[in-house]
C-alpha cells in the first residue's frame, strides 16, 4: 500500500502549474476510524476543487483495538495512535484543533468553540464517537470513563502515577464497572500492567468486576465460559449486580456532609460541550484527582459503589466500562436522532433528515442496518463513507452500503494470550494474541507509514460544473489572473468581511488616539498623539515595525492569530503600547463566496489578538497570490526613557529566554511529514503566548536590554545585543528550553531552510569549533516565528524576574547566561561563548 500511494502521489501535478481554486468544502468533525480512512482515501486520489477540512478535538487518534495492549504495557502511545497531522498535510487538508459545539444546518456551518468564528461546509461528515453515559448518581465524580478513548490515556497515566505513589505495605482495590467485552479486556489488562507496579512498590493490589446481568452478553456461551474461567484463575472478584449509586467513603471525620447519606449529588459540568462529544480539550476533567479534595474539612479519597439490595463496594479506583450515550449538543442541532440520541442514517450513511450531512461510527445510528456500536463497523464503512462524500460534492447518487452482520473479535486478557469470538466460534490461544497483534499493525501502518509529500499542480477542475455560473466563469480566467492593483481583493467582498469582523461578539471600544479608520475609511487612517498622555513633561515616541509571511498553517485562524502576536511582538520588546495596526493580506484565488470565508477566518483570528493588545486594525491591503500569506504594520507609543533596545546589557547580567525555541525545525519536520501531532502543537501553543506580559515584568524588574527571538534565531538576535552593547557573553545550552521534538528533528538531520544562513554568525562564537559537538548547538540557530523575549536583567533582580515570568504565564521561561565583559569592538568580533562542559 506504501509503495503503491507513493505512485499515486508522485503522479500529482507539481505545484507551481498553475493556481488553485476552492470550489466546494468538505468538512468531517471527529478524528475517529471512518475519517482516517477517508483522509487516507482523498491523499491517494485528491478532488481538485474541494478544501477538506478536518476538525477535531485531539491530534493523536487512538485506535481503540489496541488500548487494551497498551494498558498492559505491550504497545507505546505511538504504536496505537494514528497521528492525525501529517495525515492531513498528505491530503491537503486542513486541520483545526479545536472543539466542534453545534451546527447551523440553514447557513451549513459548524459551530466552533473556544470563541473561533464557525466554518462553512457544502458536505459534512460526523464521526465523534461517544461520550461517557454515567448517569448513576455519583459516577461522573467519583469514577472515570473508558470513553471517549482518546482521553482515557491521560486518565491512565494518573491513576498509574496514584498507586505507584502509595507507601510500600499499602493495599489498593480496583473496580470496573461494565461487564461488556470492553470492560473485561480493560479490567484484565490494568491487572497485568498494575500487579507488575505493585510488586516493584510492594502494595498489594485486588481487582473487581461489577457486571448488571450477563457477562459478555453479545457473545457466544462458550466465550463467556473461557473468560469466566480466566477471570477466576486472575483473581478477579465478578459481582453481578446493577449500580445504583456512587457516594465518597467516610473519611477520618466522618461521612462527607455534603450530600445526604454520604451520596455525591450530581453538579453542573461542561464536559459534554466539548468537540466529539468528549471532555474539554485539555482532558484533564476526568481524572481522578476530583478524588482528593476538602469537603467540610474532610479529605476524601476514593469511594464506595452502592449496589442493587444496599450491598456495598469499596474502591480506591473506579473504572467506568459501561455503554456511552451521544454528545449532548446534537439535540440541539435539528439533525433527526434516535431515542438515545444518537445520527440517524439510511444505507448511504448519510442523515434521513439533512441531505450532505453524514455519520459514521458508534455516533449513527442506521435504521436499516442496525449493529453494535464497535471499532470494526467505523473501519468498514470508512470507504462506502469516502466513496459517497465524492458523489455527494459531484452531486451524483450515492451508493447503499451493508455492513456484514457477525463479526471476528480478538479479546485480549492482559498478558499476550486471547480468546478468539466469531458467531458460535470460540478458540483461546497464545496464538490468537498473535493474530490479534498482527491484524492490529497492519492497520497502523497504513497511516505510519507515510510516503514524503510531493507538492501536488492544479489539475482539472470537474466539481466546478456543479457549483454554479460563477465557479465555471472563475475557472474560466484562472490562467489570466491580473498583477498589480488588478489582484486587489473586490470592494464589496471586503466590506462583507468588515462587517462580519465588526459583529464579532466582545470586541472593545475603538481607541481615543484614532481619528479615522476602519469606522470611517479613508486615503490613509489618521491617529493623534495626546499631548499629556505621559504625563508630566514626558512626550511620547511613536514606534513603527512591519512583518510578513506565508501560511506555515492549514489552520487560517490560527495562524492569523500567530501572525498578528509576531507583529505585535516588536512593539512589546520595545516596552511600546501598540495603538494600530496595518494588515497586508495575499489570499488564494477561488470563487468569491470561498475567497471571503478564508479572509473572515484569517482576520478573525489576528483580531482577536490585535484586540487583547488593544491594539486597532484601521486598515490594510488584499491582492490575490499563489498562497495565503499575512503580515502587519504596527503603530505604538512608548516613553522615549523607558524604551527597551538591545544596546544596553551591563556586564554581570544575567540573560533570560522567555519561550522554548525549536518552532523552525518543527515546522520543517512538519512539512516533510516527520513531525508528531504533539510537536506540532507543542510548538503552536507556544507561539501562540503574548510577549505584552514579558514585556512588562522586564521594565519592572529593570531589563536593562531586551529583544524578540524571531527568524535569525537566539544566536542572531544575541549577537544583536552584544554588537549594540558592546558586550561579550556566555551561553549554557543545557539551560536553553527547548520544545518538545526539537532535539529529535535535528538529530534526525531536519533543519529550517534558514538554518544555513543563520550559521554564518558561527564567527561571533568565540569557540565554535569546540560548541558544534554540543547536541544543542544547532537550535540556537534556528529561526523562530513568535518566539519569546531576550532579556538581559541585572543579577540581583534575575530571581525575582524569573519568578515573576513563571507565575505570569511563561513556565518555560530560564536563565541562560551572563554578561562576561565590555569590548571595544562595535561588531565583528566573537562575542558569544557556548559554554559546554555542563
Amino acid at each position: 500500500m506504501g509503495s503503491l500511494l507513493s505512485r499515486l502521489l508522485a503522479s500529482r501535478p507539481m505545484a507551481g502549474a498553475g493556481p488553485t481554486m476552492v470550489v466546494k468544502d468538505l468538512v468531517l468533525i471527529g478524528g475517529g476510524h471512518s475519517h482516517v480512512i477517508v483522509l487516507k482515501s482523498f491523499a491517494m486520489k485528491p478532488m481538485p476543487g474541494v478544501r477538506l477540512t478536518l476538525v477535531t478535538r485531539d491530534v493523536h487518534t487512538p485506535y481503540s483495538g489496541m488500548l487494551p495492549g497498551f494498558v498492559a504495557g505491550h504497545y507505546t502511545y505511538d504504536d496505537c495512535h494514528i497521528d492525525l497531522r501529517p495525515l492531513a498535510e498528505l491530503t491537503n487538508a486542513r486541520l483545526l484543533h479545536c472543539c466542534a459545539s453545534g451546527l447551523d444546518l440553514v447557513n451549513r456551518s459548524v459551530t466552533l468553540a473556544d470563541g473561533r468564528p464557525p466554518i462553512r461546509y457544502d458536505v459534512l461528515s460526523i464521526d465523534i464517537g461517544i461520550t461517557p453515559l454515567q448517569s448513576v448518581e455519583g459516577a461522573r465524580e467519583l469514577t472515570f470513563p473508558v470513553k471517549p478513548i482518546d482521553s482515557f490515556t491521560k486518565r491512565w497515566d494518573a491513576l498509574r502515577s496514584r498507586i505507584l505513589s502509595l507507601a510500600p505495605g499499602s493495599s489498593v482495590r480496583v473496580v470496573a464497572v461494565g461487564g461488556g467485552a470492553g470492560g473485561v479486556e480493560l479490567l484484565l489488562a490494568m491487572q497485568h500492567r498494575l500487579q507488575q507496579d505493585c510488586l516493584k512498590s510492594h502494595v498489594d493490589a485486588s481487582f473487581v468486576l461489577v457486571t448488571r446481568g450477563e457477562l459478555l452478553p453479545t457473545h457466544n456461551a462458550r466465550v463467556r465460559s473461557i473468560l469466566r474461567r480466566i477471570l477466576r484463575e486472575r483473581g478477579v472478584q465478578v459481582i453481578d449486580a446493577a449500580v445504583v449509586a456512587v457516594r465518597r467513603r467516610r473519611g477520618e471525620g466522618g461521612r462527607d456532609q455534603g450530600s445526604p447519606e454520604g451520596v455525591v449529588s450530581s453538579r453542573s459540568s461542561n464536559w459534554e460541550s466539548g468537540v466529539e462529544g468528549g471532555p474539554p480539550l485539555e482532558g484533564s476533567g476526568f481524572t481522578q484527582e476530583w478524588l482528593v479534595q476538602e469537603a467540610h474539612g474532610v479529605v476524601v479519597h476514593g469511594g464506595v459503589l452502592v449496589l442493587e439490595g444496599g450491598e456495598e463496594v469499596e474502591f480506591d479506583e473506579c473504572v467506568w466500562c459501561t455503554q456511552g450515550g451521544a454528545a449532548s449538543w446534537l439535540s440541539q442541532t435539528g439533525l433527526a436522532l434516535d431515542n438515545a440520541g444518537f445520527i440517524r442514517v439510511g444505507d448511504t450513511l448519510e442523515s434521513i433528515s439533512h441531505k450532505g450531512v453524514f455519520a459514521v461510527g458508534d455516533i449513527h445510528s442506521s435504521d436499516i442496518y442496525p449493529r453494535p456500536k464497535a471499532g470494526v463497523f467505523a473501519v468498514r464503512q470508512g470507504m462506502p463513507l469516502a466513496e459517497n462524500l465524492r458523489r455527494a460534492l459531484m452531486e451524483h447518487p450515492l451508493k447503499p452500503f451493508k455492513p456484514q452482520s457477525t463479526f471476528l473479535s480478538l479479546i485480549s486478557t492482559g498478558d499476550k494470550y486471547a480468546v478468539f469470538s466469531r458467531g458460535s466460534l470460540a478458540f483461546e490461544d497464545g496464538l490468537m494474541w498473535t493474530l490479534k497483534d498482527r491484524i492490529d499493525r497492519a492497520f497502523m501502518r497504513q497511516f505510519s507509514q507515510l510516503p514524503a509529500m510531493p507538492s501536488p499542480p492544479a489539475p482539472t477542475i470537474p466539481v466546478a460544473h456543479t457549483a454554479g455560473p460563477e465557479a465555471l466563469l472563475a475557472l474560466k480566467s484562472l490562467p489570466m489572473r491580473c498583477g498589480g492593483c488588478g489582484s486587489k481583493v473586490g470592494s464589496s467582498l471586503l466590506a462583507r468581511v468588515l462587517a462580519r469582523l465588526a459583529a464579532l461578539p466582545s470586541r472593545p471600544p475603538g481607541r481615543p488616539e484614532i481619528l479615522l479608520g476602519l469606522d470611517a475609511p479613508d486615503d490613509a487612517a489618521v491617529m493623534e498623539i495626546p499631548p499629556d498622555r505621559m504625563g508630566g513633561n514626558q512626550k511620547p515616541v511613536i514606534v513603527q515595525t512591519v512583518d510578513f509571511f506565508r501560511s506555515f498553517l492549514s489552520d487560517p485562524y490560527t495562524f492569523g492569530r500567530i501572525a498578528a502576536l509576531h507583529a505585535l511582538s516588536d512593539c512589546f520588546a520595545m516596552g511600546a503600547d501598540p495603538v494600530l495596526a496595518l494588515a497586508i493580506v495575499t489570499l488564494p484565488f477561488g470563487t468569491e463566496e470561498k475567497v471571503e470565508e478564508e479572509l473572515f477566518q484569517l482576520m478573525a483570528g489576528a483580531i482577536r489578538e490585535l484586540d487583547a493588545a488593544t491594539c486597532q486594525l484601521v486598515g490594510g491591503h488584499t491582492v490575490e497570490g499563489p498562497e495565503l500569506s499575512l503580515g502587519f504594520a504596527i503603530t505604538g507609543l512608548a516613553e522615549k526613557d523607558r524604551l527597551l533596545r538591545k544596546a544596553g546589557m551591563c556586564v554581570g547580567d544575567s540573560i533570560i529566554l522567555t519561550k522554548p525555541i525549536g518552532t523552525g525545525v518543527i515546522f520543517a519536520a512538519n512539512m516533510r511529514s516527520k513531525a508528531k501531532g504533539r510537536w506540532v502543537d507543542g510548538a503552536i501553543g507556544s507561539m501562540l503566548v503574548s510577549n505584552q506580559k514579558a514585556a512588562a515584568i522586564a521594565l519592572q524588574h529593570e531589563a536593562t536590554a531586551a529583544t524578540d527571538v524571531t527568524g535569525f534565531g537566539l544566536i542572531g538576535h544575541l549577537v544583536e545585543m552584544t554588537n549594540a552593547s558592546r558586550v561579550t557573553v556566555s551561553i549554557d545550552p543545557s539551560t536553553v528550553p527547548i520544545l518538545d521534538g526539537a532535539l529529535e528533528c535535528t538529530q534526525g538531520g531536519i533543519f529550517s531552510s534558514l538554518q544555513d544562513s543563520n550559521l554564518r554568525l558561527r564567527r561571533a562564537i568565540s569557540n565554535y569549533e569546540e560548541a558544534s559537538t554540543h547536541p544543542l548547538t544547532s537550535l540556537l540557530f534556528d529561526p523562530q516565528t513568535a518566539g519569546g523575549l531576550l532579556l538581559s536583567v541585572p543579577h540581583a533582580r534575575a530571581t525575582q524576574c524569573l519568578l515573576a515570568l513563571h507565575s505570569g504565564g511563561y513556565p518555560a521561561a530560564a536563565v541562560i547566561g551572563r554578561v562576561v565583559s565590555l569590548t571595544e569592538e562595535a561588531c565583528g568580533g566573537p562575542s558569544v561563548t557556548i559554554e559546554c562542559n555542563q
